[in-house]
């Protein structure tokens, strides 16, 4: 590991990285956890408040990585990843608000597969932060 890329990433992309980070922790906890309590409201709450704060950041991070991944206007395919999350976020509060637990939990489990497990993986591809933090 080197760690070291750390110090020298710009203050959005760690912001970026350590919510999703703790966003990834607590949305499988959550997925995990019992449904319908106060902790799971609570920290659904939180989970979605960190899946906005990892979408809005990710919009900022353009043009930095030096990879081959074709963009447009600096954003890359991963930024559609953000356009699920914007979507996903008040799709599930909007379902569990009206009571269609089934919407919610389709929406959550959703986002957490793209918006965490298969973006997080796309962050690994040689080339760049996370791929050169573990394995370069």
């Amino acid at each position: 590991m080197n760690l070291e890329i750390l110090a020298k990433l710009p203050p959005v992309i760690l912001l970026h990285l350590f919510a999703a980070l703790a966003a990834f922790v607590l949305g499988g906890f959550q997925l995990l956890a019992p449904k319908g309590t106060v902790p799971h409201k609570l920290l659904g709450w939180i989970w979605f408040s960190l899946m906005l704060l990892v979408a809005g950041s990710a919009i900022f991070i353009r043009n930095f990585e030096g990879t081959s991944m074709p963009t447009l206007f600096g954003f890359s395919p991963i930024h559609l990843f953000v356009v699920l999350t914007l979507v996903s976020v008040p799709q599930a509060i909007i379902a569990i608000k009206r009571g269609n637990v089934k919407a919610h939990a389709s929406a959550v489990r959703g986002l957490y597969l793209g918006g965490m497990l298969i973006a997080g993986a796309f962050t690994f591809l040689p080339g760049r932060t996370m791929y050169q933090i573990f394995f370069g």
